[in-house]
């Protein structure tokens, strides 16, 4: 039986000897396994190098090590081995160099490429010299593509507001100087190279690219700016001003670098009533290697001030760093670390302060770029790394002597299994304090609130310190808990490497005055109040009456969906169709009813949830999508489980907009560092936990997320997994107490009851960074977090399909729900084919990826959009591995059938659950009594709505199934 062995306090003075050897023993070689596994090559994925730690052959120790032999002026130009070398798209195409060195020493690498990725992924390369990889690094190096902004007025939308603009990639050929891809060294790497001959090879890891010259040349000299101003003459000071807007950036290497509006009346860009596009949201503009490029035009010759207008509020009383180049290249070395301090508000600042920098630009076209830099905390952030990782390991040696069981009443003497331990958090504690004291310096302020995580683990190690022995028993102090000293560790390392800067505009100044760039206070109260009498007026994107000749179409997604999408119907929609289409925010899905029965609804519902066509399909307010042309062509594009919940009577009443996945999540790192094979079945679950448990760690489930009532999400797979059904064919009766749901449900509850999977989870994303959940089942929601904010287990985690049932011919049957949002057409419209032609047209292919691709290069990569088209999703920006694991998977997506009453049955399930696991009921009882009462709903409900008369039958009902939904899939109510 799986559990935990309880030794009883009667039974412990008899096997303590013995049970402390064997832990003892198994401590010893767990701990010799764990390192021997931590020395291998660590493994690399399709998103960054795989270690938080740092290597001993990282370019970041080993350029302290250089000695100063620097060639000058030597650019060699190598073209590929093979001639027929066209395109590099798979994982490890390669192409191979040969270069001739004469002179020793050391160097920088270039690369010629053509992107040819046809998405935002950045394409990455691996490098390696005469066989080797020359640093830890260079296994997965970023190549960004140069994402051009085009040269004219913003669009409008139909309100007159101001919208992003869509970026295009730059096709044609780049050189590309290799760099870390995290910018934790902002300065390219540098080979060193002896004379003769060398074999240089590029291996694509990620995207498509076109390979052609590979350039070893000179590390270019950078000059303080003591050397810089030598000539400096106060004669040639320039007398005029140029004002460069921030909104004016002509590219930039992350699409998804954006701009924002801000309410100041002094912005180089402002209205009072529609919304102008003037600041570089800092939010987009903060990963490391971020660059935004200005092409300026300076007039009249001379040395110039550069003052920056800027708001700084990411990082709490911390600078953030940007590079600072002018024709690629830097003024002077002062301009490769160049701090912007915290201000909560725009400040006009001077780089260089009270002696501030001159800049000489001779007249012309000049390109100005600002590239965010991490290299500053670097040497802390590797620290904190360092301590997190041994913390860890710490606790994980504490839970292999204690059986991961804690005792308030036993005295470990904890010094004698690990005579090490107070020398340990000793030096945790004084390491945190040294990051603290190097973290320290670059703020302007005494004790900055950034660092205040950092203090409260230091005090919480102290505390540890206290009573040694009593450490096994405070492990939600040490490594355990979203408040634990490595947790707290944790969050101040991703702090530091996201730097956010808001910038509004730039101004290169000689003798003329800067501008005034804050408002006096009454003009900020004045536009306060004009903004106050415009907001009675019509908003944007509005419920309000339309034309009717127009379709009026709800969206429930937030407005910056709203905003691409309406974009794209304006420019292709309406021009071949020649329909006009209002979009606008949905109030809310719930009071759509309310709205068609008042004759105010809209001609189309778009985002709503996936069973909310079922509700208003049984009460006549929606209309069946089968009647159309074309109906059959755009439903062939979604997997057939998820059309279940759209299927009633004859008629198909909605169709998936986007669609959830429910995977398995995995730490490579912990996994690999156990040996434990990732479960595909749920046997295969039950044999990893008791070695997961024996470390303090445990398998997540969702049903653990969910409070009281668990829905049909995160219980619907344990039915149809197991071959079971939730009603009769006519479904008049639940069939949740038929044997193949007892199995089902049997194995539901004993992960909870026999297992110990842990019943509550109030956030599987924290605890999987923190490692105490290493592997479980999540969605989407999980998937963007770890993506966008977990950047210190970034490449360290992976998908694998969701766990199923072996069958007899050797498949694994893995069912799982996938709904997400939906769109229908509601039953009063007036514009029934115009209605239909929109979604035909939405659901497209080409149209789906389109509008994902505008959105993120619009917005970000957080807003990814999940599209349910299976074609289209292929060709979202994500990695390849994680597309194939998502595409297996939905080939078992699954969606509860509805009936009238189903909600009772789900009600019902989850009651099961809650009695079976929290009161130890019989599974069979307790299933035979959920029967009862949900039978009683559904007759009654069958009742209501026609289908049942004083207990007869008089109409049948049709329940869809992923045995018979091709039926409805493929029958036309006009053949």
């Amino acid at each position: 039986m799986g559990g935990e062995i309880v030794i009883r306090r009667f039974q412990r003075k008899q096997v303590i000897t013995g049970i402390g050897i064997a832990l003892g023993v198994i401590a010893i070689f767990t701990f010799f396994v764990l390192n021997l596994n931590q020395s291998q090559d660590p493994v690399i994925n399709n998103n960054v190098v795989a270690n938080t730690s740092v290597p001993e052959d990282s370019f970041a120790i080993r350029r302290d090590q250089f000695t100063a032999k620097y060639p000058e002026e030597i650019r060699i130009v190598s073209e590929p081995n093979r001639q027929d070398v066209v395109l590099l798209s798979t994982t490890n195409d390669r192409v191979e160099y040969t270069i001739e060195i004469r002179e020793e020493g050391w160097y920088q690498i270039a690369l010629e490429v053509e992107d040819k990725t046809p998405t935002l992924l950045t394409n990455r390369i691996a490098l390696q010299i005469n066989g080797e990889f020359p640093y830890y690094e260079t296994r997965s190096i970023s190549l960004p593509a140069r994402w051009n902004m085009p040269q004219a007025d913003f669009p409008l939308d139909r309100y007159g507001n101001e919208v992003m603009p869509i970026a295009q990639k730059e096709s044609s050929k780049q050189e590309v100087i290799l760099k870390d891809s995290t910018a934790l060294t902002s300065e390219p790497f540098r080979f060193y190279f002896t004379p003769g001959p060398h074999s240089l090879s590029v291996s694509v890891v990620q995207g498509s690219l076109s390979p052609q010259s590979l350039i070893v040349q000179s590390v270019p000299v950078v000059l303080t700016y003591e050397e810089t101003i030598r000539n400096f003459q106060e004669s040639r000071i320039a007398d005029s001003i140029l004002t460069i807007p921030a909104e004016d950036f002509v590219a930039k290497s992350n699409p998804s670098t954006r701009l924002i509006s801000i309410n100041n009346p002094l912005a180089t860009s402002y209205d009072t009533r529609q919304l102008q596009l003037s600041v570089v949201d800092g939010y987009s503009f903060r990963q490391g290697g971020d660059t935004i490029y200005y092409d300026i035009t300076v007039e009249e010759a001379g040395w110039y001030n550069l003052s920056i207008d800027y708001r700084q509020n990411y990082l709490m009383q911390m600078p953030v760093f940007r590079e600072i180049r002018i024709n690629g290249e830097l003024p002077f070395a002062e301009m490769q670390w160049v701090p912007f301090h915290y201000s909560n508000n725009f400040q006009l600042e001077t780089l260089g302060g009270d002696n501030p920098y001159w800049f000489y630009l001779e007249a012309g076209s000049h390109e100005l770029s600002l590239r965010t830099v991490l290299e500053p905390y670097r040497n802390s952030y590797h620290k904190i790394v360092r301590v997190m990782d041994e913390i860890t390991e710490f606790s994980l040696e504490i839970k292999r002597l204690t059986g991961n069981t804690q005792d308030r009443f036993r005295n470990w003497k904890l010094e004698e299994f690990i005579p090490d331990a107070s020398i340990r958090i000793q030096g945790w504690i004084d390491d945190i304090q040294e990051i603290e004291d190097g973290l320290g310096q670059y703020s302007n302020v005494e004790n900055p609130g950034e660092l205040t995580n950092l203090d409260i683990a230091r005090r919480q190690l102290e505390t540890l310190l206290e009573d040694i022995d009593d450490v096994p028993n405070q492990l939600l102090l040490l490594s355990d808990g979203d408040a634990s000293a490595a947790q707290l560790l944790g969050t101040t390392a991703q702090v530091l490497l996201e730097n956010g800067l808001d910038i509004e505009a730039f101004y290169f100044s000689g003798n003329e005055p800067l501008p005034r760039t804050t408002a006096f206070p009454w003009t900020l109260a004045w536009e306060e109040v004009k903004r106050f009498v415009f907001s009675f007026g019509d908003q944007a994107y509005g419920v309000t009456e339309v034309d009717e000749d127009t379709l009026e179409i709800w969206v429930n997604y937030p407005r910056q969906y709203i905003e691409i999408l309406q974009q794209q119907i304006d420019q292709s929609f309406t021009p071949q169709t020649g329909i006009e289409v209002q979009l606008s925010i949905m109030p809310d899905e719930n009071k759509l009813i309310l709205a068609n029965a008042a004759n105010a609804g809209p001609d189309v519902a778009l985002g709503v949830n996936h069973w909310v066509p079922y509700e208003f399909a049984i009460r006549g307010a929606s209309l069946d999508l089968r009647q159309f042309n074309g109906f059959e062509e755009t439903v062939n594009q979604f997997a057939p489980g998820v059309m279940i919940p759209y299927a009633f009577e004859e008629g198909i009443f909605g169709l998936p907009a986007t669609q959830n996945f429910w995977v398995t999540f995995y730490r490579t790192d912990i996994i690999d560092s156990l040996g434990l094979p990732v479960p595909q079945t749920w046997e295969e679950v039950i044999e990893i936990l008791p070695e997961l448990q024996r470390f303090g760690m445990n398998y997540y489930h969702p049903i653990s997320m969910f409070g009281g009532f668990k829905p049909f999400v995160a219980t619907i797979p344990f039915v149809y997994q197991f071959d079971g059904q939730l009603y009769t064919e006519n479904g008049m009766q639940t069939l949740l107490n038929s044997d193949e749901n007892i199995l089902g449900v049997q194995m539901m509850t004993e992960l909870f009851t026999i297992y110990n999977v842990p019943k509550e989870v109030p956030n599987f994303y924290n605890h999987f960074r923190t490692g105490l959940l290493p592997i479980g089942i999540s969605d989407l929601s999980s998937y963007l977090q770890l993506t966008i904010a977990a950047p210190e287990i970034a490449g360290q985690w992976q998908i694998a399909p969701h766990p199923g049932v072996l069958q007899p011919d050797g498949t694994i049957t893995r069912y799982a729900a996938s709904g997400a949002q939906s769109t229908m057409i509601l039953s009063d419209t007036t514009m029934p084919d115009e209605s239909w032609a929109f979604i035909e047209w939405f659901m497209e292919t080409q149209n789906q990826v389109e509008f994902a691709y505008r959105l993120q290069t619009a917005y970000g990569t957080e807003f990814l959009w999940n599209t349910a088209n299976l074609e289209a999703f292929r060709q979202l920006p994500l990695p390849a591995e994680h597309i194939d694991v998502i595409l297996a998977q939905w080939e078992y997506a699954m969606e509860a059938s509805r009936i009238p009453g189903y909600y009772m049955v789900e009600r019902e399930l989850s009651n099961g659950w809650n009695k079976i696991v929290f009161d130890d009921e019989n599974p069979r009882i307790t299933l035979d009594n959920a029967v009862r009462v949900a039978n009683r709903e559904i007759v009654y409900r069958m009742e209501e709505f026609g289908y049942v008369d004083e207990g007869i039958v008089i109409k049948p009902y049709r329940v869809p199934t992923i045995y018979n939904i091709g039926e409805w899939l493929t029958e036309h109510p006009n053949d």
